[in-house]
């Protein structure tokens, strides 16, 4: 096969570009990976059994901290429709040498939060110095049930482990967390409520936000989560730009040479025969295969880079939907032929007369 055989007569110069193909394609499919981490963080959040979420208003959590969670849990039940107010505090802590959000609920409030069959090991929380994990926080802290953490100069005890996927990482009573915050009465950094009837929630929210409350339905929470990652997209969209950029230097410097060194051969072929069509097709398939290489190579780079990155950071998500395999395969597809075009049509107006003229 004749563009195989010209571009492995390089063999050196190939395969530094096949490997500045795989790193743009690596490098779009791994940074799109790590954004699926922010995704993963929102569903977490709205996945509890409850229709809206009701946050303090800016100058409330500026002034005081927080909400007064009895006081504002008696006056969100007695809104008509609503079944429960779920007082949360949240609070940072760092755990398996990562900061995480510990969910400070009521004992009682664990139905909503998860399934009975979501507890994999030990059981759920009682009161007092304990804490309830979730399974991917344990894998990466090595944490068992019944081990003790030291943390904000107390001792807890580890007494279950939850499948991963609640809420939070790090479940406490909210009573003990408001006790080792030394703050004065239970405070709640956000409620979540439930209404007896889905057909109730909007009126429900209304009568909430009337009382100065921030009130979501947790669809509208989840979209208010992701839109304050739109800077990602503009991220992603310079790195699609600069991976494109380099895939089609790369094709255009390594092809552009490619043809200079065969100005003889592409000569001989044009005196023998050969067509502009054939030479143009002859030099896009060699960029084709270079392409096609840095693809895989791109490729077994990302599997290479996601397995790096989840070793190192085991909390962190990287999920690559296949379709953006696709995208990628496009992308170095489309810098390809771009880079290749010019090149490959110098090469088809060749005049054979010219090349040879020193043979």
């Amino acid at each position: 096969m004749l563009p195989l055989a010209n571009i492995m007569a390089r063999k050196v110069r190939t395969a530094i570009s096949v490997l500045a193909v795989g790193v743009g394609v690596a490098l779009f499919l791994v940074l799109v990976g790590l954004t699926s981490m922010l995704g993963e963080i929102a569903r977490r959040t709205t996945c509890v059994r409850a229709h809206l979420m009701v946050w303090p208003a800016s100058d409330q959590v500026v002034v005081s901290g927080g909400l007064p969670a009895d006081k504002v849990e008696k006056d969100l039940e007695s809104v008509p429709g609503v079944e429960r107010a779920i007082p949360v505090l949240r609070w940072p802590l760092k755990m398996a040498g990562r900061v995480q959000n510990v969910y400070g609920i009521r004992p009682e409030d664990w139905r909503f939060f998860a399934a009975p069959d979501q507890m994999i090991d030990g059981r759920t929380l009682e009161g007092g110095w304990e804490m309830v994990v979730d399974s991917r926080l344990a894998g990466a802290g090595g944490y068992k049930v019944g081990q003790t953490v030291e943390r904000w100069g107390r001792r807890f005890t580890i007494v279950g482990i939850a499948r991963e996927g609640v809420a939070g990482r790090v479940f406490m009573p909210i009573d003990t967390v408001s006790e080792a915050l030394q703050q004065r009465g239970r405070r709640a950094s956000f409620f979540y409520v439930r209404v007896t009837d889905p057909a109730q929630v909007a009126a429900a929210r209304e009568a909430i936000g009337e009382r100065g409350l921030s009130v979501f339905t947790m669809d509208e929470f989840y979209d208010v989560l992701a839109s304050s990652f739109v800077d990602m997209d503009l991220v992603i969209g310079s790195v699609v730009f600069v991976a494109g950029f380099v895939c089609f230097l790369v094709i255009l410097l390594t092809v552009y040479t490619m043809v200079v060194e065969r100005t003889r051969e592409i000569g001989i072929l044009k005196g023998i025969g050969a067509s502009r069509l054939q030479i143009f097709g002859l030099v896009l398939a060699e960029a084709g295969l270079i392409a096609a290489g840095g693809i895989v190579v791109g490729f077994l780079l990302t599997w290479g880079g996601r397995t790096l990155v989840l070793h190192l950071q085991p909390l962190w998500t990287c999920e690559i939907p296949p379709v953006r395999f696709a995208y990628a395969a496009a992308l170095a597809a489309v810098g390809t032929f771009l880079g290749a075009l010019h090149p490959a049509m110098r090469a088809a107006k060749q005049d054979p007369v010219e090349s040879l003229r020193y043979e």
